[in-house]
């Protein structure tokens, strides 16, 4: 295998997690809503659901969390493969923002937690 082979099916590999990643979001977003939605309905009918909601969204944020996972991947391998500034730049951007949003998570897990 040449390198340009190798290059090729690792841009393809990074490509397929990329879309995993995505479609985490995506499902993550379907399900957020479709909850929410019944959670909303169940309020309108004079049902405290506050408590739901806020695990709802600790739930959301473990989906992103998971998903930008499988994009920091990606952006590793591409990374590898084209060595460029720009690539580097966008992994650190990707990484940081795993990392605050990890913080906050955690700490609101910790809150509901101490709530009940």
């Amino acid at each position: 295998m040449t390198m340009e082979q190798i290059s090729a099916f690792l841009e393809t590999v990074a490509a397929w997690i990329e879309v995993i990643g995505i479609a985490i979001l995506i499902f993550a977003a379907l399900k957020f809503i479709a909850h929410f939605l019944g959670f909303e309905f169940k309020r309108l009918r004079g049902h405290e659901c506050v408590e739901e909601i806020r695990n709802l969204r600790i739930g959301l944020g473990s989906y992103i969390l998971l998903s930008l996972e499988f994009i920091i991947i990606s952006d590793i391998i591409e990374t590898a493969i084209n060595r460029s500034l720009d690539d580097l730049l966008a992994l650190g951007l990707l990484v940081l923002i795993r990392i605050v949003l990890s913080f906050f998570l955690g700490r609101e897990m910790t809150e509901v937690k101490d709530k009940q």
